[in-house]
């Protein structure tokens, strides 16, 4: 009864397939929503610094296109991304031997024209653990290399999805204007 009244008030789930959302089940960020997936496909996105930032615009890419590739520009994402370290173990010596890190995304969409006009800005959150094995070097390389291989994928699915949602309320308020 609770989801009779929700679709009542437009409530769309993000996550149904054909519903407009990001990241259905077809794999399509735009969940089979074809003017919500050309949209999507022209959003281009911003540089962003460093190694960890050029992995995070090549997934945001890839999500962002989708299928529909060499659509025209409208949109530009800029997104900054700040990471925090916190320890959560220690030996009795005091060498570490468990990290958390908080890796935040914040975002802004914005038209391309001029002046540009602000879309939407959001922010996305998202945390791992890693343990840090004592002398195995090569080990806790690999590991923190997948940790952040974890965190740049949720943190742009993340964004990816707050894009989505943002579109489809822009593209649901134009009609009306």
């Amino acid at each position: 009864m609770p989801l009779l009244a929700l679709a009542g008030c437009g409530f769309q789930p993000v996550y149904a397939p054909g519903g407009g959302g990001a990241l259905s089940a077809s794999g399509s960020p735009a969940g089979g929503n074809p003017s919500l997936q050309r949209a999507m496909a022209s959003v281009r996105v911003g540089p962003i610094g460093e190694r960890y930032g050029q992995v995070m615009r090549r997934n945001l890419q890839r999500g962002l296109e989708g299928l529909e590739p060499g659509v025209q520009a409208r949109y530009l994402l800029d997104v900054n991304i700040a990471n925090t370290a916190e320890v959560l173990g220690y030996r009795t010596d005091g060498l570490i031997t468990r990290i958390r890190v908080i890796a935040t995304a914040n975002w802004v969409l914005t038209t391309i024209g001029n002046p540009p006009e602000a879309v939407d800005r959001g922010s996305a959150r998202t945390l791992d653990a890693v343990n840090l094995p004592d002398l195995q070097f090569f080990a806790a390389d690999a590991s923190l290399e997948d940790m952040n291989r974890r965190l740049v994928t949720e943190l742009s699915d993340r964004v990816v999805q707050g894009v989505a949602v943002a579109l489809r309320r822009r593209m649901a308020a134009a009609p009306a204007a």
